[in-house]
């Protein structure tokens, strides 16, 4: 007889992977892409970093997204370390994105969003090959 009520939180290792997930979660970086007529928009969330640290790639239909941040903090008081704290973070993205006119390929950043416009090349319709079975 149990008298007291299961909670699922308490479950150990369910306990463990759902503050793994969360903590992953909190760490990648946040990409809408939307299919519109004439291109793909591209919006990635990076607050915290600037321009400088951000790289995009187009390469082989797929479009790569790095990001890396480093930040020290230093506060001194006579010479000697009353606090010195660091982070990093890095973030990388990968996405297959087909049909794109390379050369067009445009990007900006502002306010923490990389936003990235990738045109569509023009549809054209291919006949394919009939393959003869031996």
């Amino acid at each position: 007889m149990n008298l007291l009520p299961k909670n699922d939180w308490l479950d150990g290792e369910d306990l463990v992977g759902k503050l793994m997930n969360t903590f992953w979660d909190d760490r990648k970086m946040s990409v809408d892409i939307r299919d519109l007529d004439d291109h793909y928009e591209v919006k990635a969330d990076l607050p915290g970093f600037e321009k400088s640290e951000i790289s995009v790639h187009y390469n082989n239909d797929i479009l790569s997204i790095d990001a890396e941040h480093t930040a020290e903090n230093e506060v001194k008081n006579d010479g000697r370390f009353v606090r010195r704290e660091r982070s990093s973070s890095a973030y990388h993205r990968q996405f297959v994105v087909k049909d794109i006119v390379e050369e067009e390929i445009n990007a900006k950043f502002e306010n923490g969003v990389l936003t990235l416009k990738l045109p569509k090349t023009e549809y054209e319709e291919k006949n394919g090959k009939s393959i003869t079975i031996d």
